[in-house]
């Protein structure tokens, strides 16, 4: 009985997974098989632009803060009283060249006047005088000395006759003597008088001279009681008004010269190369009765831009701190007037001194100008293209390719290239009509294969035609210089799938 137990649980175990193993191949033999399908290779797809050669005008752009041509110190040459200020003398005000800005009690300086002129009658009066005396004399020293001849002879007439024939006496040849002296010490008086007073004269025509000048310095600061504007100009600020004792020598104001501002802006000197020839440093001011080459000048506020013309004046210096050029535009009052374009709400803006502006230098045209995204360049020096496959294989698909570039002027997002003429040795190796890929790639191998990336198409921009054999006109300027040299086509560039 133990035996019979003991065998009935061993055979029970080995039954049950007798069973469950044949359950599983039945299952197994029972399952259908799964359907075949044809393995795929997924490639990476790429966005395109064609390289399209473009003629190009792209300024070189400069930035700075606007500064005042003129501006002056309003500096009294007098002291005294305010007896009149303009009534529109407050700061931000624009007064008209030629009113009157202030005015000095000139009491006491009209007083110096009379004086001073008073003064030089009198010394005109002395040197007449002088004048008359010399003739005077020249006419008594005339008369003295034929007296003197007459004296002369009677002594000697007395002398022989006492002498000789000893008539007369002794007494009377000695008064005779005597009065014959006196002529002559008149004579020698009188030529004294007459020598001197050529001195007298020089004396008083110096005082005169003296007196003439002081003259001059006071109505010189009579006149200067009054203080005229001296252009068209804009009150910056005011330190005195009426009633107020202001002191010679010391500013009671600043004007600003409304009519013309300067924008010095500072520019790479790596992009003088591109610069008009007109507006290259040494070409400046070799003519200065023109004005240099025409500037647009550009002032952006909340979304809205206010735009003026300007010229070229001047190279002002090399900046060693910075490193940088900086080159001087004069914006006139005609300029102003002719180049505001856009109106900001609440009327047209002014170019005001501080405001900080945009300038745009005229450049060369660039014939046959290649620009592409700086994002596609890869080591500062390769760019990839895509090569489509041979005929016959299906569309949009290709194999990378790589070629190597200059990088010669960096344009905003875009970078310059290429360009007919220049002389970089190394020349590009892009090709016109060839397609660059502007999407990104991780780890690019040249020669992969590639799909295009199929994305809509965007609306063209209005470009114009590409360069053909012969250069065309100036292909666009300003603003559209990031879309020079190429067309998408294949739209905008979209992240990869």
């Amino acid at each position: 009985m133990d035996l019979l137990r003991r065998s009935v649980r061993l055979a029970l175990p080995l039954a049950i997974v007798l069973c469950g193993g044949g359950v599983m191949v039945w299952l197994m033999q029972s399952t259908p098989a799964p359907e075949a399908h044809a393995a795929t290779v997924h490639l990476p797809s790429v966005a395109v632009q064609t390289v399209v050669p473009r003629t190009a005008v792209i300024p070189v752009v400069g930035y700075g803060t606007v500064r005042p041509k003129n501006q002056v110190q309003i500096v009294p040459q007098v002291s005294g009283e305010l007896v009149f200020s303009h009534a529109d003398l407050a700061e931000g005000s624009i007064i008209a060249k030629g009113e009157l800005l202030f005015e000095l009690d000139p009491s006491v300086y009209q007083a110096r006047v009379q004086q001073a002129e008073a003064e030089v009658r009198a010394l005109e009066a002395a040197l007449s005088r002088h004048d008359q005396e010399m003739a005077n004399l020249d006419a008594r020293i005339i008369i003295a000395q034929k007296m003197l001849a007459i004296d002369e002879r009677d002594y000697l007439t007395s002398k022989h006759l006492l002498e000789q024939e000893s008539v007369g006496t002794r007494q009377g040849l000695d008064a005779t003597h005597q009065k014959y002296l006196q002529r002559q010490d008149l004579v020698v008086q009188l030529k004294n008088q007459r020598a001197t007073a050529p001195h007298l004269k020089r004396e008083t025509q110096a005082r005169l001279d003296a007196t003439r000048a002081r003259l001059l310095q006071a109505r010189h600061d009579l006149e200067h009681t009054k203080i005229f504007c001296p252009f068209t100009a804009r009150v910056e600020s005011v330190k005195a008004y009426q009633s107020q004792m202001v002191t010679a020598h010391l500013s009671i104001a600043t004007l600003t010269d409304v009519g013309a501002f300067e924008l010095p802006i500072s520019v790479d000197p790596r992009e003088l190369r591109w610069l008009d020839r007109d507006v290259q440093p040494q070409a400046l001011g070799q003519d200065s009765d023109e004005q240099g080459p025409e500037v647009k000048i550009a002032w952006s506020v909340s979304g809205q831009e206010a735009a003026w013309r300007g010229h070229v004046a001047r190279l002002e210096r090399m900046d060693e701190v910075t490193r940088t050029v900086r080159m001087i535009v004069e914006v006139r009052g005609a300029d102003m007037a002719r180049g505001r374009n856009v109106w900001l709400r609440g009327g047209t803006p002014t170019i005001s001194i501080g405001m900080h502006c945009r300038a745009e230098l005229p450049a060369e045209p660039l014939a046959e100008a290649v620009l592409i995204p700086w994002h596609a360049i890869h080591e500062d020096r390769w760019v990839y293209v895509f090569e489509p496959a041979a005929e016959g294989s299906s569309q949009g698909l290709g194999r990378l390719g790589r070629r190597e570039v200059s990088i010669l002027r960096m344009i905003g997002d875009d970078v310059l290239v290429d360009y007919r003429g220049h002389d970089n040795p190394h020349r590009s190796q892009l090709k016109s009509g060839e397609q660059l890929v502007v999407s990104r790639l991780v780890d690019p191998v040249v020669g992969m294969q590639v799909a295009l990336q199929k994305t809509p198409d965007r609306m063209p921009n209005q470009w114009d035609t590409p360069s053909p054999a012969a250069p065309p006109e100036l292909a666009t300027t300003g603003q559209d210089i990031a879309h020079l040299a190429m067309s998408n086509s294949a739209g905008q560039v979209a992240q990869e799938e």
